[in-house]
């Protein structure tokens, strides 16, 4: 199996363990088990922000708005206060400046919007007028039109030092067809300066621009993130509902219908690769688009070393947080997904018994 290294910042592979007590089973049994649980356990969290939409209309020195527009690209909202740090570029006419004030910067790259994976860390300026082309008296196509360059993307350095790539879609209200005759007339071409553009933020301080599909390996006996995909140290693997187990190294996993509690008892087989089975998705049900673990599933491990343990996924967001909450049935002050807490236990005399 190919080795694939997983970075895991430090600050996501925090683990919390609480253990408590279990019966003795007797001189004769198996030796007793113990539960514990392991916190915020990161799972491919995706720090990449993009909307699902391109942002529309921003004005740009209009009749209606005249002078530059100050745009927080993280809200994507307008900043009146031009002097503060909270806004990332603005939009005046055909320039388009960067927060150079507050440690902000902008460049244009010749590359397209989708290839640009990585931020460059230097060549920033504080302002851009080249990410158009003026047709002028074009012989064929709009005359006198600003188009947006295809194959180019600006680069954003914002203020809190992270970085933005911006795609410039178009340059007129309603981000009309340039190719039809109804923008080819001056008559019925729609207004100019108005901005239509996608873009894409890293979020966690990165010159990444693209999200990285990477799996989370963790131990269960030292409770710790293993970053050797072909280890067979990991015991379970986690990327964002995916749960795995070490099937290359002869692990497994499985999903019974029984409460964490009252599994006392692995099964001999049926162990296998992966499962995504442990969870419903809300979809438009309260709390909206929401994934939260079904009651009564029980994941049961065979490890690499023929040992057994089982698993209650308890939540999927950071902080272990109320679902019941307004915080959490509010979409927008919900905790960040793609962090697992769950309850396991791990027997690890290589008996299939857990008590």
């Amino acid at each position: 199996m190919k080795t694939k290294r997983v970075n895991i910042p430090l600050l996501f592979a925090t683990t919390l363990f609480i253990f408590t007590a279990c019966s003795d089973s007797g001189n004769d049994g198996p030796a007793a088990v113990e539960a514990k649980i392991a916190s915020d356990i990161a799972a491919n969290v995706n720090t990449i922000f993009a909307p699902a939409e391109p942002d529309k209309d921003v004005e740009g020195d209009t009749e209606s708005s005249p002078g530059y527009t100050f745009y927080d690209l993280e809200t994507g909202s307008t900043i009146s206060d031009s002097l503060s740090s909270d806004w990332d570029i603005a939009f005046g006419g055909t320039t388009i400046l960067a927060n150079s004030g507050n440690g902000g910067g902008i460049q244009l790259l010749q590359t397209p919007y989708a290839d640009v994976e990585t931020a460059p860390e230097t060549g920033f300026e504080a302002s851009n007028n080249t990410w158009y082309t003026y047709t002028g008296e074009a012989p064929n196509g709009p005359k006198h039109a600003v188009l947006a360059n295809e194959n180019e993307t600006l680069v954003v350095k914002k203020p809190d030092g992270k970085y933005a790539k911006v795609q410039i879609l178009s340059y007129y209200e309603g981000n009309p067809d340039t190719s039809t005759p109804e923008f080819a007339s001056f008559m019925t071409r729609p207004s100019s300066k108005y901005f239509t553009f996608n873009y894409t933020i890293q979020n966690d301080g990165s010159t990444k621009l693209f999200h990285e599909d990477t799996i989370t390996y963790f131990d269960f006996t030292t409770g710790e993130i293993i970053e050797d995909a072909s280890s067979s140290q990991w015991d379970i693997g986690l990327q964002g509902t995916s749960i795995f187990g070490n099937i290359e190294n002869g692990g497994g996993l499985q999903a019974l219908n029984i409460d964490f509690s009252a599994v006392t008892e692995a099964p001999i087989e049926g162990y296998v690769g992966t499962n995504k089975t442990w969870y419903t998705y809300t979809a438009n049900n309260v709390p909206v688009f929401a994934i939260l673990p079904i009651e009564g599933i029980t994941l049961v491990f065979k490890t690499a070393d023929d040992e057994y343990a089982k698993v209650r996924i308890v939540s999927y967001y950071q902080g272990n947080p109320d679902v019941t909450s307004q915080e959490f049935i509010n979409p927008d002050t919900r905790s960040a997904s793609r962090y697992y807490t769950f309850e396991y236990a791990i027997q690890a005399d290589g008996s299939r018994f857990f008590e």
